[in-house]
Formats: structure tokens, C-alpha cells, sequence
């Protein structure tokens, strides 16, 4: 009954709600970043990249999970400006051993405006062509990020890895 003998507030109500949540015309920046991933790998000295769990010792194989914090720089080379780390796990989730499942945070404590912020991403990560993820989140200045990114391997040896990190991605803020 109440509700009734106030319709005029359900417009201004939706209206609020519409206007808050960005709206569909709303206009969104693409953003792009580029930096590299450095990892040094499983049995390595200082390795930042572990196999924690797997049924078998020979060799990655299905369901292997792989625990890993490993450096995020400006650029290729080990010497490079230190921006963040790349904290998460991969799991070899694939029968036919091409990739692996992963979940990462980049946490960014050096990278200008973005210094504080994090970004939140899965996806299946394979090694022989560009693997594509998704950008599900992030904190600071990154709060809503939505996107994708790609990761293309510069540096493959059985101790080390870099691979160059490019994001696509748009935030509420």
C-alpha cells in the first residue's frame, strides 16, 4: 500500500541506480600496459617458481600445481627497473600437457600511477604461441579492472623464463 501512494520515487530511484552504475552509453578508456615477467625456475638457485605438488617426478605432467612469486620488470633484461611481483599458481589442467590454468595477482609497488594497486587474472597459459587471459579485477587505482592480457616468451631455458606482458583493460574509476 505504501508503495502505491509514492510512484513518483521509483524514476529518480532508477535514475540514481543508472547513473552510479555507469550506465550503457557510459564511455570507458582502453588502457594498455607492457612490462615483462621474470621467473627463475623450478630447482634453480633463488627460484621464484615451485612445484609444490605432482604425482610423478619425472617432468610436468596433468594436475601438477605450481606455486610461484616472481619478478615484474620494465623491461627483457634481469637488470631492469623492478615494478611489482607476480604472485599465483598454475595447474596443469590440460590431458594433453599444453598449458596450464593460472591464477595471478600482479601486485605493482613501483610503477608510477599504478604503484600500490594490484590486478587480478586466470586463464589457461600455454607455451608455444601467445597465450590470451582474462582480467578479472584489481585494487587502487585498478578497482574494476576488466580486460584481457597476452603473454609472449621472450627467454625460455630449463633455469629462466621472460615472458613480455601486455594488458588491455578499462576501470570504473
Amino acid at each position: 500500500m505504501a508503495a502505491a501512494r509514492c510512484p513518483w520515487l521509483v524514476l529518480p530511484a532508477l535514475l540514481v541506480l543508472l547513473a552510479c552504475s555507469g550506465g550503457a552509453g557510459a564511455v570507458k578508456k582502453l588502457t594498455h600496459l607492457q612490462f615483462y615477467f621474470h621467473e627463475v625456475r623450478t630447482g634453480a638457485p633463488n627460484e621464484t617458481s615451485v612445484l609444490v605438488a605432482s604425482q610423478y617426478k619425472n617432468g610436468t605432467t596433468f594436475g601438477d600445481l605450481i606455486v610461484f612469486d616472481n619478478a615484474l620488470r620494465k623491461g627483457a633484461d634481469p637488470s631492469s627497473l623492478l615494478i611489482g611481483r607476480a604472485r599465483g599458481l598454475g595447474v596443469t589442467a590440460s590431458l594433453d600437457n599444453s598449458g596450464a590454468l593460472t591464477t595471478i595477482e600482479f601486485v605493482f609497488s613501483d610503477y608510477g600511477v599504478y604503484t600500490g594497486s594490484t590486478m587480478a587474472t586466470v586463464g589457461h597459459f600455454i607455451m608455444t604461441d601467445t597465450a590470451e587471459r582474462s582480467i578479472v579485477g584489481g585494487t587502487g587505482v585498478l578497482r574494476f579492472a576488466r580486460g584481457y592480457f597476452t603473454t609472449d616468451i621472450i627467454v625460455f631455458r630449463s633455469d629462466y623464463l621472460v615472458a613480455r606482458i601486455d594488458m588491455y583493460f578499462t576501470t570504473a574509476i
